[in-house]
């Protein structure tokens, strides 16, 4: 796993894998317990934006500044994939 401490093919031990969004609406519908980011810890899509940081940190921003529908069609968006 990455951000590990290992280095693993062309990734040092300090970088994190991005999980692709392909399928992410079924993942709760496969595995009810399936958490999103990359360690599980966010229960919802909502929860898995708001808490990055870091370089995605404008991106958390942008969503808390949509309106309530609009970040409702974006979750929709996501689980539609």
């Amino acid at each position: 796993a990455l951000a590990d401490g290992r280095d693993e093919f062309l990734a040092n031990g300090n970088e994190w894998r991005t999980q692709p969004l392909w399928g992410i609406g079924l993942a709760q519908v496969v595995n009810p317990q399936a958490g999103f980011l990359h360690d599980g810890r966010a229960r919802t899509l909502e929860e898995a934006i708001l808490w990055h940081g870091g370089e995605a940190q404008p991106a958390a921003d942008r969503y808390r500044q949509m309106s309530a529908e609009d970040r409702q069609a974006l979750i929709d968006f996501l689980n539609s994939l």
